[in-house]
């Protein structure tokens, strides 16, 4: 099904090409995201994602995506279309051990995008990401049904007491999630 896609996106190729390329792919993006302490790093992972979202090739994407556990962008400024397309990503992993996006300024518009695949994070470091009261709702909505969340920090946040309903909500659906605010 991968090379078929593939093939179908980039023309037709002898299989072993196909599934050299798919192979390549695979180790590349699991080169990338073991390679995230540098912002050329980060940028390098995230172009490729970039270009998995963009290929529309679900089985190309899942078997290069499938078995990474950890994702870290701190630091970076993540637009929202970036957040959309770890969204789609995220939801093509099998489950993601971490996801730290701690300083990337995301803030509101980014939790929205972002929240349709964060049910597959265990652990999430939201911290200093420009979450507001709103945002609060949008995540505690988005996170509500993610029965493997354990690990919620979004301290340094602009968050007041009108966030509290939000997040004693995400505490009630989640007896087990430690949350640090």
């Amino acid at each position: 099904m991968t090379a078929r896609g593939l093939e179908e996106f980039l023309g037709p190729f002898p299989h072993e090409t196909t599934c050299r390329v798919i192979d390549w792919v695979k180790e590349e993006v699991k080169r990338q995201s073991g390679n995230t302490e540098s912002e050329d790093g980060k940028r390098s992972l995230l172009n490729t994602l970039h270009y998995l979202f963009e290929s529309q090739n679900r089985g190309l994407a899942q078997a290069a995506l499938g078995s990474v556990e950890t994702l870290s962008f701190r630091g970076m400024t993540l637009t929202p279309i970036d957040c959309a397309v770890l969204a789609h990503v995220i939801g093509l992993c099998d489950t993601i051990k971490h996801l730290d996006l701690e300083n990337c300024h995301i803030q509101c518009e980014g939790i929205q995008r972002l929240g349709p695949g964060l049910h597959k994070c265990q652990e999430l470091r939201l911290r200093k990401v420009g979450l507001t009261d709103s945002g609060a709702e949008d995540l505690a909505s988005a996170l509500s049904t993610t029965p493997s969340l354990t690990d919620l920090n979004m301290a340094v946040n602009s968050l007041t007491d009108r966030s509290v309903p939000a997040l004693r909500r995400l505490i009630l659906a989640l007896p087990d999630l430690e949350l640090i605010r």
